[in-house]
């Protein structure tokens, strides 16, 4: 029985080790980037590399600002995200719903076939999107970046499968009180679907964050540029601005950030809700 107890201290002591280095391991290149930020560019490059903070953050920030205008940029990146996922949340959690509680008429091939576009790559469908956007004359637009994403195949998924779990007596009864089907919508499964409802939303306001390429062919001009987009015009044909790139994409992981601190909980349990159902 000793000889257990012992071997389990030291699993657990090695595994409590193991996570802590792969964290520093992880937070390593964070740190370095919000160093970097605070650096003029002939320090960043230098060698051995300065491992402690700057003056030059306010300096790079404002030549950012001249080169990109990125507070334009982010207050894009912003609106377009939680625009997104607002929508989204909403078009996927009806989607869901309706999949985990009605049965109608090739449910289940429309269900998969839903999630089989999960393995088409986004670079497959950027000249598709582009042509129909072209034809609508959506080029150019925040619509055309939020409205092709919001069946989200990803989201349908999480929600359809935390769906189930709402007991189908919980919805009759409301049904015999004469409550509608949106009513039943609303004021049931959305409120006991607030744990999945927050995961989903750091999931998608992600993707969207992050969408690069689609934005890239849609976008035309300065003033609509998300901050990937921006970001990319800081590669010049003979000059890259590091110190200027460090210091947008230290400023670009606060919203995720402030994001992950505040629906951690609800994002936890309801990733682990929905990986217990069928």
């Amino acid at each position: 029985m000793r000889e257990q107890r012992r071997k389990d201290a030291v699993w657990q002591f090695t595994t409590y080790v193991f996570i802590l280095v792969m964290t520093l391991v992880m937070l390593v290149p964070l740190y370095w980037m919000i160093v970097a930020a605070t650096l003029p560019q002939e320090q960043f490059i230098q060698f051995p590399p300065r491992l402690y903070p700057g003056t030059a953050f306010f300096e790079n920030f404002a030549a950012l600002q001249e080169r990109t205008d990125f507070v334009r940029s982010i207050w894009n990146s912003v609106f377009i995200a939680v625009v997104y996922t607002v929508l989204s949340i909403l078009l996927c959690s009806m989607a869901g719903f309706a999949f985990a509680k009605y049965e109608f008429r090739f449910k289940e091939p429309i269900f998969y076939l839903i999630l089989a576009t999960l393995v088409l790559p986004i670079q497959l469908l950027v000249i598709p999107l582009f042509l129909m956007m072209s034809q609508i004359d959506w080029t150019d637009t925040f619509r055309a970046i939020i409205i092709p994403w919001l069946a989200n195949p990803i989201g349908i998924f999480l929600m359809r499968q935390n769906m189930k779990s709402i007991p189908d007596a919980l919805l009759e009864s409301a049904r015999m009180d004469g409550a509608t089907e949106f009513q039943i919508f609303y004021r049931i499964a959305l409120p006991a679907m607030r744990s999945s409802i927050a995961a989903l939303a750091i999931i998608l306001f992600l993707f969207q964050w992050d969408l690069f390429l689609y934005p890239l062919v849609i976008l035309e001009t300065s003033a609509n540029y998300t901050i990937p987009v921006a970001l990319s015009g800081l590669e010049g044909t003979q000059r890259v601005y590091y110190d200027q790139i460090m210091v947008a994409t230290s400023l670009a992981i606060i919203p995720l950030a402030i994001l992950f601190l505040v629906l951690q909980k609800q994002f936890v349990s309801g990733i682990l809700a929905g990986s217990l159902k069928e």
